[in-house]
């Protein structure tokens, strides 16, 4: 399933976490990345952090599922999902 989404551009680049060789403590080390070089050429950086951990708590199955569907994903997966 994971390669039909990377393999269908249905999955940011951005994403962490969940992809092989892109585990989420990467992802705060290639942002000091882009803002030290960014900081060097004299931009500002502005930034707000949210904390999603209950986020997949909170959305209605009925939508989960509707946005699974849409993205053609099959009928047996999603009911496993």
């Amino acid at each position: 399933m994971m390669e039909y989404l990377l393999g269908n551009d249905l999955i940011s680049d951005k994403q962490y976490g969940f992809i092989s060789g892109r585990s989420t403590s990467l992802q705060p080390l290639h942002m000091l990345d882009k803002w030290t070089d960014y900081l060097e050429y004299g931009g500002q950086i502005d930034v707000l952090y949210s904390d999603f951990e209950k986020a997949f708590d909170k959305v209605t199955h009925i939508r989960l599922i509707s946005k699974l569907y849409s993205y053609l994903i099959n009928k047996t997966i999603v009911k496993w999902i």
